[in-house]
């Protein structure tokens, strides 16, 4: 009975390290869904898998200041269109939160900069598809999620408000946000340069 009871101690073990020690690859699972709360007037999506070279590996660990998980070798960016005109992009990216994988979908679009006058992605919405946070209701929340909204790469992070009592889940979504925002600015907004 105890070698029974041990075996499987181990074997929960290794699947809760195995999943969520190494949380960066993450699938899109609610597409269609999740394409309509983010873009209503989307009609499709195109997938474009991501690899990057040593290069750009070290721009995107100095950009985010952490390294990347060994897993994340590759990133899927999903266009958006409405019939055959782009109007966003889509990332998703699984981080460990305090009880588990936390995965996170991001909606990207463009905004006019009249400073600037050129064009910049900003994030347009956040949405949780997954998790297992005591807090879930309030991470998922708009009041959370929504500070998000509107920021782009060089933005800073620091003035969102973590959740009460989900302090640590609230800044592993932050981290992986940032990520996501590095990410398509270094394997896709800097390769059409």
């Amino acid at each position: 009975m105890k070698l029974r009871l041990l075996f499987i101690f181990n074997i929960l073990f290794l699947i809760f390290n195995f999943s969520v020690a190494h949380a960066g690859v993450c699938i899109w699972r609610f597409p269609d869904k999740d394409i309509q709360t983010l873009f209503s007037k989307a009609t499709g999506y195109k997938t474009e898998v991501l690899t990057y070279s040593k290069p750009e590996r070290v721009k995107i660990e100095s950009l985010l200041g952490a390294k990347l998980d060994d897993d994340e070798t590759k990133f899927n960016l999903y266009r958006i269109y409405k019939d055959t005109t782009k109007i966003g992009l889509v990332l998703t990216h699984s981080v460990k939160g305090q009880y588990g994988a936390i995965e996170v979908v991001v909606g990207l679009t463009s905004k006019y900069d009249t400073i600037l006058k050129s064009h910049k992605t900003v994030i347009g919405n956040v949405l949780i598809q997954r998790d297992r946070e005591i807090q879930s209701k309030d991470l998922r929340s708009s009041k959370y999620l929504g500070q998000f909204i509107g920021k782009t790469v060089k933005s800073k992070f620091d003035n969102i408000t973590l959740v009460s009592g989900a302090e640590k889940s609230s800044q592993a979504i932050i981290f992986s946000v940032r990520k996501l925002l590095i990410v398509q600015k270094v394997l896709d907004q800097e390769r059409k340069k």
